[in-house]
């Protein structure tokens, strides 16, 4: 009996050793698989996103007259898009990029602030939150989970709240404003008075060094992240500058590159950039331009010390733009010396168009009579303690062909200059045409991860990390084949963009384009337009009632994304919505 137990216990021995042996291969099978899988095959991402910077700014985008080497190289190299759609302001377009959701389900259907709040008829609405919600997934959550070293620097804008800080929304390591300040280390707000936190990991950080200055001192945060990134994983970057948002400020000596260089004035600047823009292959050379604004006063009917104050404003927003494109430099220039650039996709875009806030005008005639200690002389422009806005007028100028500016549905507010780069990627450079959205980044970032969206998948359920339910599906879709140059664009003629903030609305669907506007002189919505963008992307000639069919299957596309999207239009102008 003692020898039959024996016999049992050896061969259950060796069954057990097969048994942990076959463990032990297979776990190190994956762990290869998963090292091979990060190390060689995923690409690095960086996303570089400026705020409130017009359509020409860039020299290869029309412009010339600002400094802009490295992204110049960045849209020679790589892909430029000339129909890229952002949303109408910061924080919805924002949620957008990092959910691939429209900004109504991802909860910045409006935003939430001291001086904007839900409509009555919003107020408690899904979408209308002012912050990300919980059932929307951040791309930096699924990439973490992936195995990516994540960390983001810069303008956050989605939320103040502990749960909704980047930390907590997929960023191994952070360092974020909720929304503008000062560019310099004072911590106002950007009219002058508040205070802005600044937070390190989610908590709120201390430390500024005197010399601060935000564009400067976010790329030294971010190249140290760079530098903490873990050596085995690939890396997911999110670099997002406050230039040249106001309040406008920059180094003296930045700021005098660019002294005398706008003397001439905005008028002559807007006819510059829009001929720029023409010869620049992003744009036919017989495109219509959209008409000045009436309430743009003419250079020339300025006075001399109007003329110096207002070209003293373009000079410190240029050097904004210019000291932008020096330290993306820097952060390139690492990648290139360590090795990363190659297998980094690089993506860059505005969120939004110019920002044409001025004394006259949104916000600012409220605010600045309130903020104390402001020096807005003009020797003391663009420095600590003054607020200096440039203005509608140089705004105008910025947007080139364009029409209207930030906040806005026409395409001066939603259509921003984006740049994709990617040495090792098979990328086809060049001059992309079709209809691309910031809803596009989430999936392409997945796709070149081999991420499955969570929404896809059986049980709708990430892994342990971050199980909340069901999560939303994103609507965007990967630019993967146009970034291997196997289409010229993702989406047909009937797959449309839609698009709504703060009144100003509308839909984009191949060529055609269906807008609504906000009058502001009026406090009520505009009536409805249509145009042919390949022939007016200054949406100059109105083609709503000789083209009636068109004019309903655009209509038609509008009540389908009201639908899908849970749009709620701001009271009192709701009534001034129902369509035909």
């Amino acid at each position: 009996m003692f020898n039959t137990a024996l016999t049992f216990l050896k061969s259950s021995h060796v069954m057990l050793s097969v048994f942990f042996l076959a463990i032990v291969s297979a776990n190190a099978h994956a762990v290869e698989n998963k090292t091979k899988q990060h190390n060689d095959e995923r690409p690095n991402i960086l996303l570089i996103v400026a705020d409130d910077m017009a359509y020409t700014d860039l020299s290869v985008f029309g412009g010339g007259d600002i400094a802009t080497p490295t992204l110049d190289t960045l849209a020679e190299e790589g892909l430029a898009f000339s129909r890229f759609y952002a949303a109408a302001q910061c924080s919805a377009t924002r949620s957008m990029l990092l959910t691939g959701l429209d900004n109504h389900q991802a909860g910045m259907g409006t935003t939430v602030g001291a001086y904007s709040q839900p409509a009555p008829n919003q107020q408690g609405k899904p979408g209308y939150e002012g912050e990300i919600r919980d059932d929307a997934i951040t791309v930096s959550t699924l990439l973490q989970e992936a195995g990516y070293d994540t960390f983001m620097v810069g303008k956050w804008h989605l939320g103040a709240s502990l749960k909704n800080r980047p930390i907590n929304r997929g960023f191994n390591r952070t360092f974020a404003i909720q929304q503008n300040s000062d560019h310099f280390n004072d911590r106002l707000g950007s009219f002058g008075f508040g205070r802005r936190d600044y937070w390190r990991n989610g908590e709120v950080a201390n430390d500024l060094p005197d010399d601060f200055y935000q564009t400067r001192s976010f790329t030294d945060e971010f190249i140290g992240h760079l530098q903490q990134r873990k050596q085995d994983s690939p890396f997911f970057g999110y670099l997002a500058y406050t230039a040249p948002h106001y309040p406008l400020q920059a180094p003296d000596d930045i700021i005098d590159k660019y002294k005398g260089k706008y003397d001439t004035g905005y008028d002559v600047l807007r006819q510059k950039r829009a001929e720029g823009l023409m010869s620049s292959g992003l744009l036919a050379q017989n495109a219509l331009v959209s008409h000045q604004r009436a309430d743009v006063t003419q250079w020339d009917a300025l006075s001399v010390d109007e003329k110096k104050t207002s070209a003293r404003a373009m000079e410190i927003y240029a050097a904004m733009v210019d000291e932008m494109d020096s330290n993306i430099a820097r952060v390139i220039h690492y990648l290139k010396k360590n090795d990363l650039y190659d297998n980094t996709l690089i993506i860059f875009l505005s969120d939004n168009g110019a920002e044409a806030a001025s004394h006259l005008r949104g916000h600012a005639p409220a605010l600045i009579p309130k903020a104390k200690n402001v020096d807005n002389s003009l020797a003391n422009m663009g420095r600590k303690g003054s607020v200096v806005l440039y203005s509608h007028t140089w705004a105008s100028a910025g947007e080139g062909v364009f029409r209207e500016y930030k906040f806005s549905g026409a395409e001066g507010g939603i259509r921003v200059p984006a740049i994709m780069s990617w040495p090792a990627g098979s990328l086809k450079a060049g001059i992309n045409h079709g209809v691309t959205s910031v809803l596009d980044f989430m999936p392409t970032a997945l796709e070149l991860a081999g991420v499955t969206h969570p929404s896809t998948s059986s049980s709708g359920n990430t892994s342990s990390k971050s199980e909340k339910g069901r999560f939303q599906s994103p609507i965007g879709k990967s630019l993967v084949p146009v970034l291997h140059g196997e289409a010229d664009s993702v989406r047909t003629d009937d797959d449309y963009l839609g698009f709504e903030f703060w009144g100003g609305r509308g839909v984009v669907a191949g060529n055609w384009k269906l807008t609504g506007l906000y009058n502001q002189q009026q406090s009520k919505l505009a009536r409805w337009e249509l145009f042919d963008l390949t022939k007016d992307p200054g949406e100059q000639a109105d083609l709503s009632h000789s083209r009636p069919e068109k004019m309903q299957q655009m209509l038609g596309y509008w009540r389908e994304y009201v639908k899908n999207n849970g749009v709620v239009l701001a009271e009192p102008d709701v009534p001034a919505l129902r369509l035909p």
